[in-house]
């Protein structure tokens, strides 16, 4: 998927800045914004996990269908 890095200086509080809180309103690095997100309609997502969740069910790869094996690759299971 292409993409565009625009870095947070957190030296400078930039993680603070009102642009920035529209995107991740916790303050927290990493977030995205997909200008294409659900029903194409622009979407911020943040925290690593919820970041990799999304970008996984948004390319149909890396998570299986199947709920046992799903829960295995997230790590949060015990077989």
């Amino acid at each position: 998927m292409p993409y565009d890095v625009h870095p947070v200086n957190i030296g400078k509080n930039e993680q603070f800045a009102p642009e920035f809180l529209a995107i991740s309103p916790n303050n927290r690095i990493p977030a995205i914004v997909d200008p294409a997100g659900p029903g194409e309609a622009p979407i911020s997502v943040f925290e690593s996990g919820a970041i990799l969740i999304y970008l996984a069910e948004k390319s149909g790869k890396f998570l299986p269908a199947d709920a046992r094996k799903r829960i295995q690759v997230l790590g949060a299971c015990r077989t």
